[in-house]
């Protein structure tokens, strides 16, 4: 059971808005549901076998995440001790669940790749594949805006204003959302995958697709894009040494005519016409001048656990009503403003000490794999950078490459090599 839940966990890897309907105005991402299966499953085998084998990085991954979810619970008690009148306990059990789901991915795909329950060469096949259904999705739903469709379908992409995957703009072209919640993400949400097609071992099989899924991300016409497209580079640099000068030359070459496409595009024309004015810039002005109230009065435990929106309601339109699913655009003040100084500490410590280890990590993995360990590093780091301006936290994809990262880590130690024979 773990085995095929951590494949399909590796399949869905790019399918984050892919839900079933919404119960009670609920959203269910099969990726979460998936996630809370396999921690049932994992408990019911843990009953049953006793203590798992587990190694030391992954187990001082798990304390600090337990740690975390125990302030979590401390944080829901403190406030509805205190009669918090606008505290939503449904909103605190849906950021709950999210991390109880986030966190247990990291531990169930290095479980089942350590443990020899699934396949290495399987899972990392099974998240190429993600990323190439989901490039082949984007243009097929470009396509189809272009040619007219509209859908209110929300079940495998999000639509916007009935354009099904894509986020229509003042030009001919609009921002490719795909298969994420938004334009932002697929500038992140591809490049895991997309860096793995580039391997020597794949690149000659997939260098069409990770073409496409370059042009996707420059057509989110998100400004992180450019940071994706930075990492690509970056690791074709790393991994093809020989080819250093060739494709610096080509990096050169190229540079101006990407910068005369982006200009090109609607949404970078508009940012740089509007300046600070731009609705990206006002609206995290404004939540950092939100901020400043959750500092002043709320340092310590914040507001509570998935209560931003409410309190962006109250403060700005007096209503807490007033879209109180709200999530702004950058993670760790969402972090700071919900769970305050204590629990934003409890992440910083969670995210430096994994950073910290999968970079010293690297030299130790063997020759073989430092390709595909640093496609699985640079896609978390990457998605790990987009969090300082966007919402990436809650969301699977950067968790399945950390239990990847901590795997392949202690996989290259030799006693943990003789307990943990290598999945076939």
């Amino acid at each position: 059971m773990i085995r095929h839940l951590s494949y399909l966990l590796a399949l869905l890897y790019c399918f984050v808005w892919l839900r079933i309907p919404d119960i009670a105005g609920v959203a269910f991402p099969l990726q979460r549901m998936v996630a809370w299966t396999a921690l049932a499953v994992i408990l019911a085998r843990a009953a049953v076998k006793g203590a798992l084998p587990l190694g030391p990085q992954i187990r001082s991954f798990l304390r600090v995440a337990v740690l975390f979810l125990a302030f979590l619970l401390v944080n829901l008690v403190q406030k509805l001790a205190y009669g918090e009148t606008q505290f939503h306990l449904l909103y605190f059990l849906m950021d709950f669940s999210k991390y109880v789901a986030i966190f247990t991915v990291a531990f169930v795909i290095y479980y089942a790749l350590s443990s020899g329950l699934a396949g290495e060469e399987r899972f990392v096949r099974n998240v190429v594949l993600s990323g190439a259904c989901s490039i082949l999705l984007v243009f097929t739903f470009l396509s189809l805006y272009l040619l007219g469709f509209r859908s209110d379908s929300t079940l495998l992409a999000p639509s916007f204003g009935g354009a099904l995957g894509v986020w229509p703009t003042s030009g001919f072209w609009p921002r490719l959302a795909g298969t994420a919640a938004e334009p932002q993400q697929l500038s992140v949400l591809l490049l895991t995958p997309l860096l793995l097609m580039l391997t020597r071992a794949s690149i000659r099989h997939y260098w069409p697709l990770a073409g496409l899924g370059l042009l996707a991300m420059l057509l989110s016409q998100s400004k992180f894009a450019v940071i994706s497209c930075a990492f690509v580079a970056l690791y074709l640099l790393l991994v093809y040494k020989e080819k250093r000068k060739a494709i610096i030359g080509v990096l050169v070459l190229a540079t101006p005519f990407l910068a005369l496409l982006l200009l090109r595009l609607p949404t970078f024309a508009d940012t740089l016409t509007q300046g600070t004015e731009a609705g990206a810039f006002v609206e995290r002005i404004e939540n950092l001048v939100l901020m400043l109230d959750v500092i002043r009065n709320h340092a310590f435990f914040g507001i509570g656990p998935g209560q931003y929106g409410v309190f962006r309601g109250i403060m700005l339109f007096g209503d807490p009503g007033y879209a109180p699913g709200y999530y702004p655009n950058m993670d760790f003040l969402k972090i700071f403003a919900e769970v305050g100084l204590v629990g934003f500490l409890i992440v910083v410590i969670m995210m430096g000490s994994l950073i910290r280890f999968a970079y010293r990590a690297y030299r130790q993995v063997p020759h073989g794999k430092q390709e595909r360990y640093l496609a699985f590093f640079l896609g978390a780091l990457a998605i790990f950078c987009n969090m300082l301006i966007g919402y990436e936290l809650l969301h699977v994809f950067f968790w399945v490459n950390v239990g990847v990262l901590i795997y392949l880590a202690e996989a290259s130690h030799k006693p943990l090599q003789a307990r943990n024979p290598a999945p076939a």
